[in-house]
């Protein structure tokens, strides 16, 4: 038996006689990150005692909610530039799994490493990456120096991070309540008969392709409440400063239509602190607009995807005025 595959051994032994939550986190704690790193041992033994070891903790975990596992290491881990795929693809499996588990303070402090997680990777564990930081956001706590707070989360020098951060917000907003109840619905083509049924399908939720909607329920969709959260987190994150207002009023105007009435007033409150500093004639704010109001489906009977309610915003005049041109 080699070096490697009788540590491994040791470990799982370790683990496997753990008999309360305390000594299963322990052991976790010292052992899971450097037992991911085993993965990329050239000893398909080894590698074998690995994968039997992470089954083993997965069976354990599922019944164990409250086992906490070392979130900071693995993201640490995910982060290293050094990381072959296989590593970075195990890690990001437990850090999913950890990070709910940690008290919404503990997932604010990390909110910083996880916008860094964002940089370079696969578009699907960027998604899941979002889907972890969104309820977090409403517990982050902003410093107040305007550099402080550009250093904690460097998006200055990160545009791409940016906007892919934007477009899960957005989404997010655009998101209703009851989106993870699937509801048939009849849609009636061009190409129909006239007069006769459209076929019935579950279309996304007006503004969303099923892309957008699938990637922000995720595998654990938030109910109504954590989503309102998660929407209120978005819009203070947006207010901090962090990113151009000219690059978030339109999930402030979209917001602000929002059927929960926190949302709506929290959108409200930063458009009219930004208002009059933002360049409704900007045709990047329009076209944005644009697009999101006229939706990129057909169905009978709906003018648009999505219904704004009727404001006394400089931007419904020059919205309306943009698309008449």
């Amino acid at each position: 038996m080699t070096d490697e595959s009788s540590l491994i051994e040791r470990v799982f032994l370790r683990i496997g006689s753990a008999e309360t939550d305390d000594q299963l986190q322990t052991a976790l704690a010292k052992f899971l990150t450097p037992v991911i790193l085993k993965l990329n041992s050239g000893d398909e033994a080894v590698r074998k005692k690995v994968m039997e070891l992470l089954v083993h903790i997965n069976k354990r975990l599922k019944s164990l909610n409250k086992v906490q596992l070392p979130v900071e290491s693995l993201i640490t881990q995910y982060l290293d530039p050094s990381a072959s795929s296989i590593i970075t693809n195990f890690s990001i499996i437990y850090i999913r799994m950890g990070y709910p588990r940690l008290e919404p303070v503990k997932q604010a402090e990390l909110v910083p490493l996880l916008i860094k997680c964002l940089d370079g990777k696969p578009n699907t564990q960027q998604d899941s990456i979002l889907h972890l930081m969104m309820p977090a956001l409403e517990h982050v706590k902003m410093p107040q120096d305007d550099k402080q707070r550009h250093q904690i989360f460097g998006l200055t020098e990160k545009p791409l991070i940016v906007m892919v951060m934007l477009d899960y917000m957005m989404d997010i907003l655009l998101l209703p309540y009851n989106a993870h109840i699937s509801t048939p619905t009849q849609i009636h083509p061009s190409t129909a008969p006239a007069g006769g049924p459209g076929p019935t399908t579950t279309l996304p939720p007006p503004g969303l392709s099923e892309y957008s909607k699938r990637r922000v329920l995720g595998d654990s969709p938030l109910n109504p409440e954590a989503l309102e959260k998660a929407k209120i987190g978005v819009l203070k994150f947006l207010g901090s400063g962090l990113i151009e207002e000219k690059m978030v009023v339109c999930h402030y105007v979209i917001a602000s239509s929002d059927t929960r009435h926190s949302v709506a007033t929290a959108a409200d409150l930063e458009l009219k602190r930004i208002t009059g500093s933002v360049d409704w004639n900007s045709l990047d704010i329009l076209n944005k607009l644009y697009t999101i109001f006229q939706g990129t489906i057909d169905i009978k009977g709906k003018d648009y995807l999505i219904h704004v309610k009727k404001k006394e915003w400089g931007w419904d005049c020059k919205f309306v005025t943009h698309t008449r041109g």
